[in-house]
């Protein structure tokens, strides 16, 4: 069972980075940007069951999530990355749909107050 499931997602996910240095936000709203083409990619990827670029991209997400000021991201993608590693096709579903709803939260966390 994935600890990805019932576990509640914030409306407004708000990046630590941004919490502890208002002037970085531009350079977190072009990460949060870019998460859903990473969404896509990472799609693509299990389409054809790459094991090895599903892994290098969770590792990518991990690390980034973390920089950016996004631990639930960050845990996300090294949960996922574990699972490429070990070729776990059975909590994909379950990733994805977490990692849309830290991605939707995060996007409505750069639209209000800090």
């Amino acid at each position: 069972m994935s600890s990805t499931q019932g576990t509640d997602v914030p409306a407004k996910l708000v990046s630590q980075l941004i919490e502890e240095s208002p002037d970085l936000g531009d350079i977190v709203a072009e990460f949060v940007q870019g998460l859903a083409p990473q969404v896509a990619q990472l799609k693509q990827a299990f389409e054809k069951l790459d094991w090895q670029m599903l892994t290098v991209l969770a590792h990518r997400l991990k690390g980034a999530g973390g920089s950016y000021g996004y631990p639930d991201i960050s845990r996300l993608g090294a949960e996922m990355e574990q699972g490429f590693h070990n070729q776990d096709a059975e909590n994909f579903q379950a990733w994805i749909t977490r990692l849309n709803e830290l991605v939707t939260a995060a996007q409505a966390g750069l639209t209000g107050p800090v």
